[in-house]
């Protein structure tokens, strides 16, 4: 294979605005960081090919998006505090993220990742595994992890709907969680249920929070008053848990979730 064909290889259906936009970091505050992250960035990126037109032009606007808001974050972090990009995580990082960056959530978080871990203030809490979890998140679990970033408490209540029987129960859905309300109830149970599987949660049913006020709204819930409807002639009940942020999580969030 001759250096033309690898040439064309190298640079197939790579944007100029993206090319050249790669040059930015080679100015300040360090040529050899730069040129070791646009090397990572051609390596990961150099390669792709579209087949719709359509669709790579949706693309390929993320992707500039993409590096802008790299380039920005990089050049946030003070001279002092810069450190070369490892490349076990950055550049897994940038390889996970070709499958993410159409969401604007996650896409953040695979900026705030990259930059975060080249700046020695999150280096103790920079994970390899992160890039992982990260490609195997939705865009409403990116939403719903937030919300344990920007929250003060060290956890949140979670329930199970469960219809009673002599003896036992049945569960009718599974971790109920209502802090982020705005969704249908089965959808965030899936999220929170997901982000357990990736280890950033812990989830309790031996567990819960002492103020009983905070499970009223599980019960006034419409998802409940609707569980209610269907199972009219026995009763149905709650079970209190509780979920929270396990070690991995609370560096994950710290790490890779934008403030």
């Amino acid at each position: 294979m001759d250096n033309k064909t690898v040439n064309t290889l190298i640079n197939a259906e790579l944007p100029p605005s993206v090319d050249n936009a790669l040059n930015n970091l080679t100015d300040k505050p360090s040529l050899a960081i730069g040129t070791t992250f646009s090397d990572i960035w051609y390596l990961v990126f150099g390669g792709v090919s579209y087949l719709a037109e359509k669709k790579k032009i949706a693309y390929t606007h993320k992707l500039e998006l993409f590096r802008k808001e790299l380039d920005d974050s990089i050049k946030q972090i003070p001279p002092e505090k810069l450190v070369e990009p490892s490349i076990q995580v950055t550049a897994q990082a940038l390889e996970n993220s070709k499958y993410c960056i159409e969401s604007d959530e996650l896409r953040k978080m695979f900026t705030a990742l990259i930059s975060n871990s080249m700046n020695t203030d999150f280096s103790k809490d920079v994970h390899p595994s992160f890039a992982e979890i990260l490609k195997q998140m939705s865009p409403l679990d990116a939403v719903i992890i937030k919300t344990f970033k920007d929250s003060s408490v060290s956890g949140f209540p979670i329930c199970q709907y469960k219809l009673l029987r002599n003896p036992g129960y049945r569960v009718l859905l599974d971790n109920v969680f209502l802090a982020h309300p705005n969704t249908y109830p089965p959808d965030n149970s899936l999220s929170i249920s997901s982000l357990s599987r990736l280890g950033l949660l812990d989830i309790s049913y031996v567990e819960w929070i002492i103020n009983e006020d905070l499970y009223v709204p599980f019960k006034d819930h419409p998802w409940y008053k609707l569980l209610q409807g269907e199972f009219p002639n026995q009763t149905v009940d709650i079970q209190k848990g509780l979920v929270r942020l396990t070690p991995l999580g609370r560096s994950f969030t710290r790490v890779c979730v934008p403030d």
